[in-house]
């Protein structure tokens, strides 16, 4: 418990993030206007390149797994679940998805955000091509001290309690 796994990509003026269902990051060098769910490009990470502790944890079926997006001084977050059925497999394309579906893409499932839930000033300096620093981590819910998680206190960003519902 405890340990992230930091990387780096970068926005395009093309970053829209109007998808509903999930948002992507990948290690392409390009991004057309009909990628509406991807927010970085040319990512240093793909799935097939997670660390073996990431992946172990994430095919934990009781998996929580948190994301954090930075650019420019602003974050965003969202939370989900890994699955055993996870292959992470995939050479180019990191996808979190708020439906349960898996593929070899899919890093996690269950997020409380898609791309057009993120912050908007974040998606913006995404826009303007700006350096989109991704922090991960896994955890195992039954690892977690206490007992249990307990919902976190809502926050500016969070008064929805959506990113704890994601994990029940």
């Amino acid at each position: 418990m405890g340990r992230w796994l930091f990387f780096q990509a970068w926005g395009h003026p093309n970053v829209r993030a109007t998808h509903r269902t999930t948002f992507e990051i990948t290690s392409d060098d390009y991004l057309t206007p009909r990628g509406d769910c991807i927010i970085g490009i040319r990512s240093s990470v793909t799935p097939r390149s997670l660390p073996q502790w990431f992946k172990s944890i994430a095919r934990s079926p009781d998996s929580i797994i948190v994301v954090v997006l930075c650019s420019e001084g602003v974050c965003d977050t969202a939370v989900g679940r890994g699955h055993p059925g996870l292959s992470l497999g995939d050479g180019r394309r990191m996808v979190f998805r708020r439906s349960s579906f898996v593929g070899p893409e899919t890093v996690m499932i269950g997020s409380s955000k898609a791309a057009a839930d993120l912050r908007r000033d974040l998606i913006e300096m995404l826009r303007r091509g700006a350096a989109l620093r991704v922090g991960m981590t896994v955890v195992r819910r039954s690892e977690v001290e206490g007992g249990g998680l307990q919902p976190p206190a809502a926050g500016p960003h969070d008064s929805d309690g959506r990113a704890w519902e994601a994990l029940n």
